[in-house]
């Protein structure tokens, strides 16, 4: 169901700019997200599938991959991402404003080789500051209270990657709390630092007639219970 944003790539549309939006004869969804979001996103598709008998099909971007592609009318129904990200699509007319609802937010996390215990000394990798990232890493321990300041850091593009350097090498990661119990990973600790917000949205040029009752589901009270199992809390 998950696929990769260079499989993204080939799903962008070619046609005029002012090309109308229209509701595709399949009834599948299509489903932008950030990588943090993809774990409880994709146990959500599942039990939407299993009750309504449509297909989600999930993209991964991370904030400017995601906006790049839906700009250039990739084929994309709904997009679920950090608040500002919705924000910044809607402003640009390509997710309806009044379509957008809020998730929860995602704290961040230290993660840690399941089984393993890194030494005191240990590096940590997080996302560098690029536009591959889904949030700039330093930042993050920065503003946590106290501040983190670790021995070493291994930059990398972004919290995949991360998550791949903790399994193999056996040190820390810096990631949000949805991605932090896939398979060989163990949350190492909590950071006291801003969470992030996350929201859902209908792409303007979306094509399924069902990708609303999808984005319903999503923050209905079984996609809700999804996403708080994952790590989420619940908006103050």
């Amino acid at each position: 169901m998950l696929r990769n944003l260079t499989i993204a790539l080939t799903a962008l549309i070619a046609g005029a700019p002012n090309a109308m939006a229209w509701n595709s004869p399949a009834p599948d969804v299509v489903l932008y997200c950030t990588p943090a979001l993809a774990p409880p996103l994709a146990e959500i598709a599942r039990r939407y599938t299993a009750a309504s008998h449509v297909e989600v099909h999930i993209f991964l971007a991370p904030p400017d991959g995601l906006i790049g592609l839906i700009k250039h009318r990739a084929r994309a129904d709904v997009a679920v991402a950090d608040t500002p990200t919705l924000d910044a699509l809607a402003a640009g007319g390509l997710v309806r404003r009044d379509s957008v609802a809020p998730l929860g937010r995602d704290p961040f996390v230290l993660i840690a080789r399941d089984g393993a215990v890194p030494p005191p000394a240990s590096a940590t990798a997080l996302p560098d500051p690029t536009t591959a990232a889904s949030f700039d890493g330093r930042a993050v321990l920065l503003t946590a209270t106290p501040p983190v300041s670790p021995a070493r850091v291994i930059g990398v593009s972004d919290t995949p990657d991360v998550a791949a350097a903790v399994r193999s090498d056996g040190i820390l990661g810096l990631v949000h709390a949805t991605e932090a119990h896939a398979p060989g990973l163990r949350v190492a600790a909590t950071l006291n630092a801003p969470p992030t917000p996350m929201s859902g949205g209908l792409v303007i040029n979306g094509q399924s007639a069902n990708a609303a009752a999808f984005l319903t589901f999503i923050a209905g009270p079984e996609g809700a219970a999804i996403l708080r199992a994952a790590g989420m809390e619940p908006n103050p």
